[in-house]
Formats: structure tokens, C-alpha cells, sequence
């Protein structure tokens, strides 16, 4: 009797075993990979790790900081990271193009009025004032067919100006001020934090708030992955989903200085120069209009064919 009891337990035991170890492996936390811009508008990522709330959804969060959106692009496709951050026209463009590159969550807009987090800055003893000043000068909107590019030619537009009777030098956000200041270039297109940093030098102004005069609003960055990734990893998406959206709701609704003390650690700029900054409108649910009036200049401008903007919004 006492070897059938002895046996019976062994017997007993292996799929409790079996049991423990399964939920085990199931508790390991699922690696993912970012390449994020160090701007203020991927504050939610570092609120999600913080807060412990990725964690909870059994998901390990790393990421590495690119300086242009299409860095993004291009680390997301070919396999180097999960998902990607950067401004919205950018994955537009590739998907337009044949990647199967779609829009997971949203991360932040523009302002509807006066000040921007984006602002074209010239210096504060440059004769230029209005649009037509800048015929004949050299200017910076980062990267050739980025967002900040391809608005800036609809604002010239807008105004009567030719864009091609302007000249464009491509350069990352942060070496833009030495190169005004430097008198190498003559205006240029910068974000925030960069934007603050260069007006408290005393050395810069704003003249323009480009995005808002052509869609004021709109979504201006946002999370993207790879169309066949979501789809062979639906669960997890929807959990990392989850929490951007927990943590870019956090910070909509937290106040000023807890906002701001978020910012200023994930973007590594000093507290003072925070406090002052234009910050995005943190949202977490897409502008599609304003993501297919994007779509309409990309199209006017030769980048990419027309196409339902609809269909790289991804709808697990």
C-alpha cells in the first residue's frame, strides 16, 4: 500500500510540476524594442516604464533615441526594433510606398493657436520678417521630404512664395542653432526643446508657426510597427497599446509641474527650461483627417500616390 501511496503521489506531482514551470515561462516579461526621437513628445514611454505599468502587462521596454523620423521608419521595417517614433508623414510616405508599415497608437498633436512646440526661427538681427523675405535665403526643415519639409514648402506656398526660390539645407533639430547663430543658414524650421533653448540665448525669434497655418490640430507624432509584426503578435501590441495610452492620459491629465518634472527626465532638458517650453497636446486618439490632409500634400508634392489613410491605422 505504501508504494501504490508513493506512487500515486510521484504520479501526482509531475503535472502540478508541469503546471509551475508552464506559468513560469508565461510570466516572463516580452522584450520590445523602441526607436524613439529624445523630443518631449515620447514622454509616455518613460511614464509607462516608471510607473511600472508595462511591467504589469508583462512587457520589458527598452529604446534607443534617432535623431529624424525616417530613422524610425527604417529600424521598425527592417527588424531592428518593434516599434518606431516619429512624425506622422514619414510612415505615410512608406506606406504609401509598399512597406507594410501602420500607425499603432498616437502620441501627440499640434496646438490650434499661437505658440507651437515647432516654430521657424530666424535671428534677432535678420531683416526677415515675412514669408517673401525668405526668397533667396538658405533655410532648415530638417531632412529633404520630411514633415517639417514638405509643410514648410505648402506654408511658402500659401503665402505666394515659390519654394524653390528658397534654398534647403538638410540638418538634425539640435545642430540648427549653431548653424543660424553661425550665419550659415538663415532660418530655421527647430522643435522643443531646441526652440526654447535657442530664444533664451537671446540670439533667436520666431516668425512662424508653420503647422498651424496649414493643418492646425493635427497629429504631429506617433507610435508605428510593422503591419505582419502586429498581426503575428496581436496580444502583445495590444498590451503595449495599453499602456501608451494609460500613461499619454496620465499626463494630459496631470498637472503643470508633475508634467513638466516628466518631460524634463525623459528628455534630459533642465526643469527651468521646461517649465517655460511650448509642450505638444498629448492625445491618444488619432486626427484621421488631419492624417489623410497629410496624406493630400505628400501627394501633391510627388512623394507617394494617393491611397485610404484608413487602412494603416491599425484595428486589431
Amino acid at each position: 500500500m505504501s508504494r501504490f501511496r508513493h506512487a500515486l503521489g510521484a504520479l501526482l506531482t509531475i503535472p502540478l510540476l508541469a503546471l509551475s514551470l508552464t506559468q513560469g515561462q508565461a510570466q516572463a516579461p516580452t522584450n520590445l524594442r523602441l526607436a524613439i526621437q529624445p523630443l518631449t513628445n515620447y514622454t509616455p514611454v518613460l511614464v509607462g516604464r516608471d510607473k511600472g505599468w508595462f511591467a504589469e502587462e508583462k512587457l520589458s521596454v527598452t529604446w534607443t533615441t534617432i535623431t529624424q523620423a525616417a530613422i524610425a521608419v527604417e529600424a521598425v521595417f527592417g527588424g531592428s526594433a518593434e516599434f518606431g517614433g516619429g512624425a506622422i508623414l514619414e510612415p505615410i510616405v512608406a506606406r504609401g510606398n509598399g512597406l507594410d508599415i501602420s500607425f499603432v497608437v498616437p502620441t501627440t498633436k499640434i496646438r490650434n493657436e499661437p505658440p507651437d512646440n515647432n516654430g521657424l526661427l530666424v535671428r534677432v538681427d535678420s531683416d526677415i520678417r515675412t514669408p517673401k523675405d525668405l526668397v533667396g535665403k538658405t533655410i532648415s526643415a530638417g531632412l529633404v521630404n520630411s514633415i517639417n519639409y514638405i509643410h514648410m514648402h505648402e506654408w511658402l506656398k500659401k503665402h505666394g512664395v515659390d519654394p524653390r526660390s528658397v534654398s534647403f539645407l538638410e540638418m538634425p533639430f539640435p545642430q540648427m542653432a549653431d548653424a543660424l547663430f553661425q550665419k550659415r543658414l538663415d532660418a530655421v524650421w527647430n522643435v522643443e526643446p531646441f526652440v526654447t533653448v535657442m530664444l533664451q540665448t537671446g540670439k533667436a525669434r520666431v516668425i512662424a508657426y508653420p503647422y498651424q497655418e496649414v493643418i492646425p490640430g493635427m497629429d504631429v507624432t506617433a507610435l508605428i510597427a510593422k503591419d505582419s509584426w502586429l498581426k503575428a503578435n496581436r496580444d502583445v501590441a495590444l498590451r503595449f497599446r495599453h499602456v501608451i495610452e494609460r500613461a499619454t492620459n496620465y499626463l494630459k491629465d496631470a498637472s503643470k509641474e508633475e508634467r513638466d518634472s516628466w518631460v524634463a527626465k525623459y528628455s534630459g532638458v533642465k526643469p527651468e527650461i521646461v517649465a517655460v517650453m511650448n509642450l505638444p497636446q498629448f492625445s491618444a486618439t488619432f486626427n484621421v483627417p488631419s492624417l489623410a490632409k497629410n496624406l493630400e500634400i505628400a501627394v501633391r508634392h510627388g512623394v507617394v500616390k494617393p491611397f485610404d489613410v484608413n487602412t494603416m491605422i491599425w484595428n486589431p
